[in-house]
């Protein structure tokens, strides 16, 4: 393997990558370079992971329909057995229509249930069904073209594992899979230097760890808005330690993602819609409020317009982005083409790429307000173009971007620095109060 990469560090070394350096001003591409100096352990677990997911994993998706109830929550179920002793994956769907989730290669059964009182468990009387996958002669490929449909009860019974599924969550898809409302402090080692790096070259094994989900700092409280803290690239939640420490906390309350982020941004945000589908199946809040670091901010508005397109999340509110690459890194594609093995994030950091150039041909979902937080303190020692040290500003201020907030605030600071500014911790708590904002009536329960 060493052999592979060898010319290119070796490129490295001898200084080959400093006009691209010079060209794009910024510190994410150094990243792969550096990579290859440390040598090519990153990239083999990068290539094991990528492996064992095409080995072991596949898509399934079509179409949820139901007569009785269109606007009910659906649960869709992916099972190895027809005694629910393998229960693989499942996920949650604010209503009938596309469906889309993961399966292992082996997974056999599909059962799909409108969950009516919100208990995360299949009562005899809600409607359901059941569909056989390994009648589908489909091996180890995607399966497409689905259709479930929700008459009224199920013709034969559903497995009683189904009764408590919400607790399921973190051991499914052969535990590849996340944590959902977990309790934990940002001392946590989930939120390590160690943890990042394991995020981007290692996704699978990230999550097989535990380290991947929607990590509470503390118990529910129904009084509070939630606000969703998205880290970027090789980040953690810790990244935002200083930020919450300021937030107000007598109306909010913090969440933290920690998610792959060496992973399709596509994917991300489309997983992100169901894990918060999941949530607010379980807690019922009515808004919550998003605030993203670099990066971060791509995914958050990849997973807003895939809210537009399944007509979802009508949950969504204010959306504070800060230091995010909207027009991408320059000269990334060259990168692609010297690796042999390529990030699946790295694909959607190019700036002509496919991803970016659909990023925002979608509007923002109604009542989604995006404040744009800019920082422009340039600490590159690599160039001197205008930028905060890593995101040059041409990047940061892409037009599409401005087009579609509500506000933009400039901050003397650099690409890292901008998360511990107490004028950003000020600004941040102003966007988030934005509309008018009233606390939610305390709930119990389930219910909405």
């Amino acid at each position: 393997m060493m052999s592979s990469f060898s010319s290119v560090a070796f490129a490295c070394q001898r200084g080959a990558f400093w006009p691209l350096l010079r060209r794009s001003g910024i510190l994410l591409v150094l990243i792969p370079c550096l990579a290859l100096l440390s040598g090519c352990g990153n990239f083999g677990r990068l290539a094991a992971d990528i492996t064992e997911s095409r080995e072991r994993l596949r898509v399934v998706s079509g179409k949820v329909e139901a007569s009785a109830c269109k606007d009910c929550e659906v649960i869709v179920v992916v099972m190895g057995d027809d005694q629910g002793q393998e229960i693989h994956n499942y996920r949650v769907f604010e209503r009938p229509g596309q469906f889309r989730l993961a399966a292992l290669r082996d997974s056999r059964f599909l059962v799909a249930f409108q969950d009516l009182n919100r208990d995360f468990a299949y009562q005899s009387t809600e409607p359901a069904v059941w569909y056989d996958l390994s009648g589908s002669a489909i091996g180890r490929d995607d399966v497409t073209d689905i259709v479930l449909d929700l008459k009224g009860p199920a013709a034969r019974p559903l497995p009683p594992a189904l009764e408590k599924l919400f607790e399921l969550r973190g051991n499914s898809l052969g535990k590849i899979d996340v944590q959902l409302g977990k309790v934990v402090s940002l001392d946590d080692e989930r939120f390590s230097r160690e943890s990042a790096a394991m995020s981007m070259w290692e996704p699978i094994g990230f999550m097989k760890a535990g380290r991947a989900g929607i990590f509470f700092l503390e118990p529910y409280d129904p009084a509070k808005t939630p606000v969703l803290f998205v880290h970027g690239i090789n980040g953690t939640g810790r990244n935002f330690e200083s930020m919450i420490r300021h937030l107000d906390r007598q109306r909010f309350q913090p969440w933290v993602l920690n998610y792959p982020s060496g992973m399709d941004l596509r994917a991300l945000g489309d997983g992100l819609v169901g894990l918060l589908a999941e949530l607010r199946h379980r807690y019922g809040f009515s808004k919550m409020h998003f605030v993203a670091h670099s990066m971060g901010g791509l995914m958050v508005r990849e997973y807003l317009a895939e809210c537009v397109r399944t007509n979802s999340c009508d949950y969504a509110g204010n959306f504070v982005s800060i230091s995010s690459p909207y027009g991408g890194v320059a000269n990334m594609e060259l990168w692609l083409d010297f690796a042999r093995v390529v990030m699946p994030a790295w694909r959607n950091l190019v700036a002509e790429g496919p991803f970016l150039k659909s990023l925002f041909a979608l509007p923002l979902p109604a009542g989604v307000r995006h404040t744009m937080l800019i920082s422009y303190r340039n600490t590159s020692s690599f160039s001197r173009d205008s930028s905060d040290g890593v995101i040059p500003l041409k990047s940061q201020f892409r037009l599409d971007a401005q087009r579609q907030a509500v506000a933009i605030r400039g901050f003397d600071e650099d690409h890292v620095s901008i998360l511990r500014s107490a004028e950003v911790h000020s600004e941040v708590n102003q966007a988030l109060l934005a509309n008018d904002f009233v606390p939610p009536a305390a709930r119990t329960g389930n219910a909405r």
